[in-house]
C-alpha cells in the first residue's frame, strides 16, 4: 500500500492514484487466491476431494480471505489466503500426492512471476513503438511490475522449510519419519518463523522512526526475500528487456 500512497504523493492525481490501486488489489489477487486453487486442484487429481467439497476451487476472494494474511500483506509486504484443506489420507499414492500439492502453489507463483515480467517488457516495448495512452500505460505497467514483484516474493516466501509453509511440505514428503531435522522442524518451526516474523515487523518500525542502518542486517527474513526478489527479478527483467531490444 506504500505504492499507492507514493503515488498520491507524487502526483497528487485521485485518477492515478486509483488506477495505482486498482493495479495493487488485482495483482495481489491474481497471486495469492490462484495459489491456495493450486493446492486443492492438484489434491482432487491425487484422489483428495475436500477443497472442492468445501467451496474452495474458486477465484471468489471471500471464501480465500483471512485477516491476518491480509494484515501481513498491508504491513509487511507479503501475505497469505486460508490455506485450502487437504485430506493426504485420500491420496492415491501418499507420498506422491503431499509433494506434488506441496509443490502446486509455489510453481504457480514461479510461472506468474515469469509471465509477469515478460508482460511488462512487451508493454514497454509496446509503448516505445507507439506511445500508449497515458493512464493505460500506467495501469499496465503498474499491475505486470506488482504481478511479477509479489509472486516472486511468495514463491521465496513459500519455499522456506519452516511452519505450515510449502517448503516444509515438500521436503516433508519424502523424508522418513523418524529424521531428526525434519522432526525438530515439525516441533519448532512454527516459532522460529514467528520469530522472524517479529524481528522482521520490529525492524522495519524502528527504522522507520531511527536511522539505525546496521539493524537491516539482523532482519534475516528482509534480507533473503529482498536480495532473493531483487536479483531473480533483475535478471528476468534483464533478460526480457534484451529479447524486446530495451536495453
Amino acid at each position: 500500500m506504500n505504492f499507492v500512497i507514493s503515488v498520491w504523493n507524487v502526483s497528487g492525481n485521485i485518477g492515478l492514484t486509483m488506477l495505482a490501486l486498482l493495479a495493487f488489489v488485482l495483482a495481489v489477487y491474481l497471486a495469492i487466491v490462484p495459489h491456495e486453487i493450486a493446492h486443492g486442484l492438484v489434491a482432487k487429481w491425487n484422489g483428495d476431494y475436500t477443497a472442492k467439497m468445501n467451496g474452495r476451487l474458486t477465484m471468489n476472494p471471500i471464501v480465500h480471505f483471512d485477516l491476518i494474511g491480509f494484515m501481513m500483506l498491508l504491513f509487511m509486504g507479503f501475505g497469505f489466503a486460508k490455506p485450502v484443506p487437504v485430506n493426504p489420507y485420500n491420496f492415491k499414492k501418499p507420498r506422491r500426492g503431499l509433494f506434488t500439492v506441496a509443490i502446486a502453489g509455489v510453481t504457480y507463483n514461479l510461472i506468474a512471476a515469469v509471465l509477469g515480467f515478460f508482460l511488462l517488457s512487451l508493454v514497454m516495448f509496446i509503448d516505445k513503438a507507439v506511445v500508449m495512452n497515458y493512464y493505460l500505460f500506467g495501469f499496465l505497467y503498474w499491475f505486470f511490475s506488482i504481478f511479477a514483484t509479489v509472486n516472486l516474493t511468495l514463491f521465496f516466501f513459500n519455499i522456506i522449510p519452516l511452519g505450515p509453509l510449502d517448503g516444509f511440505k515438500i521436503i516433508e514428503a519424502y523424508a522418513r519419519r523418524d529424521n531428526k531435522f525434519i522432526g525438530f522442524l515439525r516441533a519448532y518451526g512454527n516459532y522460529i518463523l514467528i520469530g522472524l516474523f517479529v524481528l522482521h515487523m520490529a525492524v522495519y518500525y524502528v527504522s522507520t522512526y531511527a536511522s539505525i542502518s546496521w539493524l537491516q542486517y539482523v532482519d534475516i527474513l528482509g534480507l533473503y526475500l529482498d536480495n532473493c526478489t531483487y536479483w531473480v527479478g533483475l535478471g528476468l527483467e534483464s533478460l526480457f528487456g534484451m529479447m524486446f531490444g530495451l536495453v
